[in-house]
């Protein structure tokens, strides 16, 4: 019977396996640390008649200890006896011990951004030290990681041969939060949405929101992120957010590059003539100076908008602010309180227009403005060479002037082409019909002098400031702009024309 005891000086899992009393010595053996080990101790009365190797081999196997004897050690131990030296304890033959099977583990193959990310080179080993994120932007439906099983473990046996089950390893401990899915095999991860990964401890999630409690700053550097950006201070000069679901930004903005597929909210925004937003939803901000704006939506200034260009395919609401200088167009109608400033420079606004088409209108005929003139001076230029006598002239200046007129002649042609590209798409276009749109501008306090007003077919220039309440629409039938009594931007410019 195995020992138990736990009283102190009495090991555990010894069991007594056999004792052999003869005249010449006195045998004990012992199973040891639960019978992976036999361990032999002898006392010899008559050394000439000590135990010799082969009685011993044999004992051992009359206790179904076999395959695992030592031959070497029965060999020492039956020497050291012979010598008179009692050996006591000694292993003679070992078992081998169960492995326990590998624990399960996790793989995640994107960045959460904590792990520890190298600066960005460029060729000549600049650091950008504004490109620190280190995160990856999940999309939906993306493997992000993978679950490893445990392994079995490999069994062992006694001395005695007796088998000895191995357990096998853990289960990984990992968790699917919000926004992750693992497959029926439970082998891949997997995102339900975009975002970025969140690993906290063994629970995995794809959040959607991207929370920035200070400044975007040098320790945040650029930002470029499938969900909603959230900034809760401000934006200094340089540093561009990008946002598939949008961009909220509680304090001000410097010169920067803001892009969102969808809404963008700020407190304010100096561009100084280079900060841009480029968003697809609305637009809502407090004050906008030196900005150009493309928004696929409604804009919304709660106090004013200074030198920038705004550009909607919804209202432009500065109901309670001013817009003065720059360039303000929208699709759907215009409402601000004061338009315009007693001096200074012009204010432009265009109501009723589609922004998108009449960009790309621009575009072409700027670029065959463009190539004409660069086809027309290579042609030039083409006959002034041409008229130099190259027979007469020096080889290197010869081939020189060969040389610029083959790639003057291949600028031309592919300028010839562009412009032909340019003329079909010209000679196409189309504007589609747009039943939102409403060539109207709400002035609710005043419409200073010198404002440009686009509506329709007519642009006139303002020459004597407007007071408001009033409506300002297109005069369809002598021309210019009509003055009318204040309807809001729900009531269309052409319904108002149409009454009269």
């Amino acid at each position: 019977m195995e020992s138990t005891s736990t009283q102190k000086n009495v090991a555990i899992g010894i069991k007594l396996i056999a004792e052999y009393v003869t005249d010449a010595y006195d045998l004990t053996l012992e199973a040891h640390d639960h019978q992976l080990e036999c361990h032999a101790s002898i006392t010899v009365h008559d050394t000439a008649n000590s135990i010799p190797p082969a009685e011993l081999i044999s004992l051992l196997k009359k206790n179904a200890i076999v395959e695992s004897v030592d031959l070497e050690q029965v060999a020492i131990f039956c020497s050291e006896a012979a010598q008179g030296e009692n050996p006591q304890s000694v292993i003679l033959a070992t078992g081998i011990k169960p492995v326990k099977g590998d624990d399960g583990w996790f793989e995640l193959i994107v960045s959460t951004g904590d792990e520890d990310t190298p600066l960005p080179m460029d060729e000549k080993g600049r650091v950008d030290f504004k490109a620190v994120q280190s995160f990856s932007n999940v999309e939906q439906d993306q493997q992000i990681g993978s679950i490893h099983p445990p392994t079995k473990g490999v069994d062992g046996k006694t001395i005695t041969g007796t088998p000895l089950p191995a357990k096998e390893g853990e289960i990984s401990p990992f968790v699917a939060g919000e926004g992750v899915l693992i497959n029926p095999e439970g082998t891949h991860v997997f995102a339900t949405k975009a975002g970025r990964a969140v690993l906290d401890k063994n629970t995995l999630s794809v959040l959607d929101e991207f929370l920035i409690s200070g400044d975007v700053d040098l320790s945040i550097g650029h930002v470029n992120f499938n969900g909603l950006v959230v900034v809760k201070g401000d934006v200094l000069d340089d540093f561009n957010i990008t946002a598939t679901k949008g961009v909220t930004i509680t304090g001000a903005v410097g010169n920067c590059q803001i892009k969102s597929e969808g809404p963008v909210t700020i407190g304010t925004m100096a561009g100084q003539g280079s900060g841009s937003i480029h968003c697809r939803g609305d637009l809502k901000a407090n004050y906008l100076n030196h900005v150009t704006v493309e928004c696929q939506g409604n804009i919304s200034i709660v106090r004013e908008v200074r030198n920038s260009i705004l550009k909607s395919t919804g209202r432009i609401d500065v109901a309670k602010g001013l817009i003065t200088g720059g360039e303000t167009v929208a699709l759907e109608g215009i409402e601000v309180k004061i338009l315009g400033a007693r001096a200074g420079v012009k204010t432009y606004v265009t109501s009723g227009v589609y922004f998108p088409e009449e960009d790309r209108l621009e575009y072409l005929k700027t670029q065959l403005k463009s190539t004409g003139k660069q086809v027309k001076t290579i042609k030039e230029t083409l006959t002034l060479l041409a008229k130099n006598p190259l027979k007469k002239s020096r080889k290197a200046l010869r081939e020189a002037i060969e040389l610029r007129s083959d790639i003057l002649k291949k600028r031309s042609a592919k300028l010839d082409a562009e412009q032909k590209v340019f003329t079909k798409e010209l000679e196409s276009f189309a504007r589609a019909e747009h039943p939102t749109a409403n060539p109207k501008i709400n002035i609710l306090g005043a419409a200073k002098e010198g404002v440009v007003v686009a509506l329709g077919q007519a642009l006139t220039t303002i020459d004597d400031e407007i007071s408001g309440p009033t409506s300002i629409i297109e005069n369809s039938r002598s021309g210019g702009i009509r003055l009318m009594t204040y309807a809001p931007l729900t009531t269309l410019a052409d319904d108002m024309d149409e009454e009269l």
